[in-house]
């Protein structure tokens, strides 16, 4: 399980062994790579939810150097609220999702190209997912419909 893990933040460009980043991969929400710009680290950070300070300490825990202002840093961010796509909704700055982690894998599989929050959505409705709230996110209503001819199947890689 463990090297598992460590395929999974490799791949997302995170730390390991590094204990702000225990959580990623491993508990039932914390399943998107996300990439953050500098606006949505701003936002994030404003909004009750630390993450773009977090993302930026990672990022030099991984790389030994701090990031520059407008260099995009990554984090895994609440899949049961979309935070990434809302994110990337929000902001021109480069934020996007990497991939999703498919917790239901026994081994690590991503999933790819997710463009839209209503994408999101749907590949989270897919994968049974609970939805919750995240501090900064507003709920709103995502036509995961949109995604129906999105195949996770042709979009899913086994690290």
């Amino acid at each position: 399980m463990k090297n598992n893990i460590n395929k999974l933040l490799n791949n997302c460009d995170l730390p390991i062994n590094y204990s702000p980043t225990s959580h990623c991969f491993t508990d039932s929400t914390h399943h998107t790579c996300c990439i953050l710009g500098p606006k949505a680290r701003e936002y994030a950070n404003n909004s009750g939810n630390p993450i773009g300070i977090a993302s930026e300490k990672a990022f030099e825990k991984k790389f030994g150097y701090k990031p520059k202002k407008n260099d995009l840093t990554t984090w895994c961010t609440c899949f049961g609220s979309l935070v990434c796509s809302h994110y990337a909704d929000m902001f021109n700055d480069g934020t996007h999702i990497k991939f999703i982690n498919n917790p239901n894998s026994k081994n690590p599989q991503i999933i790819n190209n997710i463009k839209s929050k209503d994408c999101e959505e749907f590949v989270r409705k897919k994968l049974n997912i609970t939805k919750h709230g995240t501090p900064g996110i507003k709920p709103g209503y995502e036509n995961y419909k949109k995604c129906l001819n999105f195949s996770i199947f042709d979009n899913t890689k086994t690290l």
